[in-house]
């Protein structure tokens, strides 16, 4: 209810950039993507229009969170999808200012919601570091279920080894309420 989210789309870099630079110190954490560093404005234009190719293309589906005042508040999206079997990966990061909010919560239900009723899913995953604790507490609030966690299977960006957190859920039912709507 407190946010749009849509696709990226060509002239979201700057603020692509903006809350990226804001998280940066959190983002380092966890996301494997930082090693390439925190880049320019000009690099995350090329990287929201490359990403707009993949959506029209259907190979994936990176997206925005904008609250009521149209900033931007998340980077998320469905990755890694097979579309024969319609099965998705749900992946978000909230903006440094914004959590603890819920909005990640929101966002996972949403988008959980989307890829049942829009997309046809069959399953919806999510993944997180096992050491990433508000991660899983997003995802175990909604009520995925813990397929598995591995003990060492990655590295975190600062080079220490990390085992991950497998979620899953096959249907919407007891998600918590959530009107949203898609087109």
């Amino acid at each position: 209810p407190r946010l749009l989210i849509r696709n990226v789309l060509p002239h979201d870099g700057a603020a692509m950039h903006e809350v990226k630079t804001e998280t940066w110190d959190e983002l380092c954490k966890w996301m494997p993507w930082t090693k390439e560093g925190l880049g320019t404005v000009d690099d995350a234009e090329k990287v929201a229009r490359q990403n707009h190719a993949k959506f029209i293309l259907r190979e994936d589906i990176m997206m925005i969170a904008l609250n009521e005042e149209g900033r931007l508040i998340a980077m998320t999206g469905l990755h890694r999808f097979d579309w024969t079997f319609r099965r998705f990966e749900i992946g978000y990061w909230v903006r440094t200012s914004e959590m603890g909010k819920g909005y990640a919560t929101e966002i996972a239900n949403a988008l959980t919601q989307f890829a049942f009723g829009a997309l046809d899913a069959r399953r919806v995953e999510i993944c997180a570091a096992t050491e990433n604790a508000a991660s899983r507490r997003v995802i175990e609030k909604l009520g995925f279920d813990l397929e598995y966690v591995s003990q060492a299977d990655a590295l975190l960006p600062d080079g220490s080894v990390t085992g991950h957190a497998q979620y899953v859920r096959y249907d919407t039912k007891t998600l918590p309420a959530l009107d949203v709507t898609w087109s």
